[in-house]
C-alpha cells in the first residue's frame, strides 16, 4: 500500500507541474497574441495618423506653391483694392481653396489666404466663399500666425488643436508660406482639418481601445469610440490614466496601465508640427495574474512541487524562445523577416555613430517573375531558397545580416566601412542565369547616420536608391536604341540635329509640368527626339525644297510619320515611342495626319511634341520661310489653340517658356 501510495505521489507531482506548465504556456500565449495585437493596433493606426499628417503637408505645400498666390502679391494696389477687383488670380486662388475640401471631404474647418499684416485675401468655409467685406483683417492675433511666419519656406507649421471661429470644431491648422522670388515672408496659406476626421483617419478596432494621448500633458485628445462633438470639450479630459505613459521617453512599447495591458506609440516628430502624441491600444479586459487564478489546493501542491515547476518553468522558456524566432525569421530562406529587420535596424540606428556608420542595402531581384512565370512557383520558391543562401555566405566576411523583407526583396544591414564590397558581393552572390532565365539584382543604399537619423527614413532612402537604379536599368536598352536612330538620322539630315534636341528639351520641360513622370517620361523623351526619324526615306529634294510643296509631294512627305513608327517599333524597347512618332503630326481639331486623331484621343505625348516641333521649327530659319521670334511663335500658338494644338498644354507651354526667360540659367529645371 506504502508503495502505491508512493506511487501516486510520483505520479502526481509528475502530472501536476505538467499540467501547471501547459496552463502557463496557455496563458502566456494569449498575453503574448494581445501584446503582438496591441503593438499591430498601434503601428497601423499610428502610420495612419502619421499618413494624414504627411498629406495635409504635402497638400498645403502643394497649394502654396501654384502660382496663383505668388501672382495675387504682385499685383499692384493694396489689399482691399485686390480683394475688391476680384480679378483673375484672386479666382484661381479661391479655387485652389475649394478644391482643398475634395482632398478632405468633410474634413477641413476653413482653408484662407493671410498676409503678413493679418488681413485675409481669400476665405473659403464649407464651399462657401467669404465676401469681401467678411475678410477677417485681425488674423495675426492667432494662435498659428506667428509660427507660421518664423517658419522657412518649404515648411508647415501644424497647430495644436483650437476651435474653428467659423465652423466651432475642434481643428488643427496646417500652414505654410507663400514662395517669393525676393525671400521675403508676405504671406500663407492656411486650412483646418476637424480633429474628427483625425479621428476617423485612425480607423476604427474591435479588438483594442484606441486613444490619442497628449505626450506633453497626457490628456486623451481623440477617443475613437467617442465623437468629438461640437462644442464638447477635447478628447476625454477627464481620463488622466496616461499621465505617466507620456512622462516617458520611449518611442514605442507595451506596459500596464491600471491594470490594463497598454500598448504605445509616438507619432512621428516633424519640423512645425506642434502635436506630441501618442497613439494608444489598450486592451478592453484587465490582465489577469496567473498565480490569482489558482486556488488553495494548487498552490499548496505548488509549494511540493517547486522542482518540477522550476523545470516546467524552463521548458515555458524555451518554447517561447521557439515563437519569437518563428514570428522572425522567414519561413522559406531561413533569413529575418521583415519583422526582424526592423527590430535590428532600429538597434542599429541607435548604436551607429559618425565614426562607425552603418549602411542599409536593399535588393529587388530583376527578372523574378519571368522565372516564375516561365517555370512555376515551386521552381521560384526554390530560387529564392538557394539566393538567400548565398547572399547570406556572401555577406558574412564582412559581419553582415541578410533579410528577406517579403517577395523577391532582400536586405542586409552592415558596417558601412565596406559598403561598396558588400554591395557587389550580395548582388553578384542575388544573380543566377541559365537556359531561358537570367535574374539579378537592382540595389540601393542609407548610410546611418550619414543619410538618415531614424530607420523610417533609412528605409526611405535606401528604398528611392534603389528603384531608381531600376529604372536607371530599364532605361538603358531604349537610351541606347533611340541614341543610335538619332544617330542615323543625323547622318542623313545634319541640318536636323538641333531641332530634334531642341524639340526634346522642351517636350521633357512641358511633359513634367504636366505631371507625367516614370516610363511615360521617358518614352516621350524618346519620341521627340525621334519624331522625324521616317524622313530618312523621303528624298532631299522634297526635304530641302525652298518653294511649296505640291500634292502628290505632301502626300509622299505625309508618310514619314508612319514610316518613323515602323523604325522605331523595331527596338521593343521604344514600343512607346513608336505609337507617339505616328500621331505626332495630328491635329487637336482631327485635321492632322495620318489618322486624322481629335481631341483626347490624341496621346498626351503626341500633343506635347506637335506643339514643340511647331515652336522650335517657327524660331529656327527654314528653306521656305525666315524664323520668328520667341513673342511671335508663341502668339501664333496661342493662335492656334483649340485647333491645331491642344489649348490645355499651349497654356503650360507658355508657362514654362516664361520660368525659362525669367531664369535662364536654370535650363529646363523647373
Amino acid at each position: 500500500m506504502r508503495a502505491l501510495s508512493f506511487a501516486a505521489l510520483i505520479v502526481g507531482i509528475v502530472l501536476i507541474p505538467t499540467a501547471l506548465g501547459l496552463a502557463k504556456l496557455d496563458h502566456d500565449r494569449e498575453l503574448s497574441q494581445v501584446e503582438r495585437m496591441l503593438v499591430a493596433e498601434t503601428e497601423e493606426h499610428g502610420g495612419a495618423l502619421d499618413n494624414y499628417f504627411l498629406r495635409a503637408r504635402s497638400v498645403v505645400l502643394l497649394t502654396a506653391n501654384s502660382p496663383a498666390f505668388a501672382n495675387v502679391l504682385a499685383e499692384p494696389g493694396s489689399r482691399a483694392e485686390k480683394v475688391r477687383r476680384q480679378g483673375r488670380n484672386i479666382a484661381e486662388v479661391t479655387h485652389h481653396l475649394r478644391y482643398l475640401e475634395q482632398l478632405y471631404p468633410s474634413s477641413i474647418g476653413e482653408a484662407c489666404f493671410i498676409d503678413a499684416r493679418g488681413e485675409e485675401l481669400a476665405r473659403v468655409v464649407r464651399g462657401k466663399v467669404a465676401a469681401a467685406a467678411d475678410l477677417s483683417t485681425t488674423e495675426e492675433q492667432t494662435s498659428f500666425f506667428g509660427p507660421t511666419f518664423g517658419l522657412r519656406f518649404g515648411q508647415v507649421h501644424q497647430a495644436e488643436p483650437y476651435v474653428s471661429p467659423d465652423t466651432k470644431e475642434w481643428v488643427v491648422a496646417n500652414a505654410t508660406l507663400i514662395p517669393q522670388p525676393d525671400g521675403r515672408k508676405r504671406a500663407f496659406v492656411h486650412f483646418e482639418v476637424t480633429i474628427e476626421s483625425f479621428r476617423r483617419a485612425m480607423g476604427a478596432t474591435g479588438s483594442a481601445e484606441l486613444r490619442v494621448v497628449d505626450a506633453k500633458t497626457g490628456r486623451v485628445v481623440i477617443d475613437a469610440q467617442h465623437e468629438q462633438a461640437v462644442g464638447a470639450r477635447l478628447g476625454v479630459p477627464s481620463d488622466r490614466r496616461f499621465v505617466a505613459l507620456a512622462h516617458g521617453t520611449r518611442r514605442s512599447g507595451v506596459t500596464e496601465v491600471a491594470g490594463h495591458l497598454t500598448a504605445y506609440r509616438r507619432i512621428r516628430s516633424t519640423t512645425g508640427n506642434a502635436n506630441q502624441w501618442l497613439v494608444v491600444a489598450t486592451a478592453p479586459s484587465p490582465r489577469r495574474s496567473f498565480v490569482a487564478e489558482m486556488g488553495i489546493a494548487p498552490l499548496a501542491i505548488l509549494a511540493l512541487a517547486l522542482l518540477m515547476v522550476v523545470l516546467g518553468g524552463a521548458s515555458l522558456r524555451a518554447a517561447r524562445r521557439e515563437l519569437v524566432g518563428q514570428a522572425t525569421t522567414d519561413g522559406l530562406t531561413g533569413l529575418g523577416n521583415r519583422r526582424k529587420l526592423l527590430a535590428d535596424l532600429e538597434r542599429r540606428v541607435r548604436q551607429a555613430r559618425s565614426g562607425d556608420p552603418a549602411v542599409l542595402t536593399l535588393f529587388d531581384l530583376n527578372g523574378f517573375k519571368n522565372y516564375n512565370d516561365t517555370f512555376g512557383h515551386q521552381a521560384g520558391d526554390a530560387l529564392l531558397m538557394r539566393l538567400g543562401a548565398a547572399v547570406a555566405d556572401a555577406i558574412a566576411p564582412f559581419g553582415g545580416h541578410a533579410y528577406r523583407p517579403g517577395g523577391d526583396e532582400f536586405c542586409v544591414i552592415a558596417s558601412a566601412a565596406h559598403q561598396a564590397a558588400i554591395e557587389q558581393a550580395a548582388a553578384h552572390a542575388l544573380s543566377e542565369s541559365g537556359d531561358g532565365f537570367a535574374v539579378s539584382a537592382a540595389f540601393g543604399s542609407a548610410v546611418i547616420p550619414g543619410d538618415a537619423s531614424d530607420a523610417s527614413e533609412a528605409m526611405r532612402k535606401a528604398d528611392e536608391a534603389m528603384y531608381a537604379q531600376k529604372h536607371s536599368g530599364r532605361a538603358t536598352a531604349g537610351r541606347q536604341s533611340s541614341d543610335v536612330l538619332v544617330r542615323a538620322l543625323a547622318e542623313r539630315h545634319p541640318d536636323l540635329g538641333d531641332h530634334q534636341d531642341g524639340v526634346a528639351e522642351l517636350a521633357a520641360a512641358v511633359a513634367r509640368r504636366a505631371g507625367i513622370e516614370g516610363e511615360d517620361l521617358v518614352q516621350i523623351g524618346h519620341a521627340a527626339a525621334l519624331h522625324d526619324v521616317g524622313k530618312v526615306a523621303i528624298p532631299d529634294a522634297i526635304i530641302n525644297k525652298p518653294a511649296a510643296l505640291d500634292d502628290e509631294e505632301w502626300a509622299f512627305m505625309r508618310r514619314h510619320t508612319v514610316i518613323g513608327e515602323r523604325i522605331i517599333a523595331a527596338a521593343p524597347a521604344l514600343g512607346g515611342a513608336a505609337k507617339l512618332v505616328r500621331s505626332s503630326h495630328e491635329a487637336f481639331d482631327g485635321s492632322g495626319y495620318p489618322d486624322g486623331l481629335a481631341g483626347t484621343d490624341l496621346p498626351l505625348g503626341a500633343r506635347i511634341i506637335a506643339i514643340c516641333d511647331a515652336f522650335d521649327a517657327m524660331i529656327s530659319d527654314r528653306p521656305y520661310s525666315r524664323a520668328k521670334t520667341t513673342d511671335e511663335a508663341l502668339a501664333e500658338l496661342s493662335r492656334c489653340a483649340g485647333a491645331q494644338f491642344d489649348p490645355e498644354l499651349v497654356r503650360l507651354f507658355q508657362q514654362v517658356m516664361a520660368d525659362r526667360a525669367a531664369a535662364p540659367t536654370a535650363g529646363l529645371s523647373n
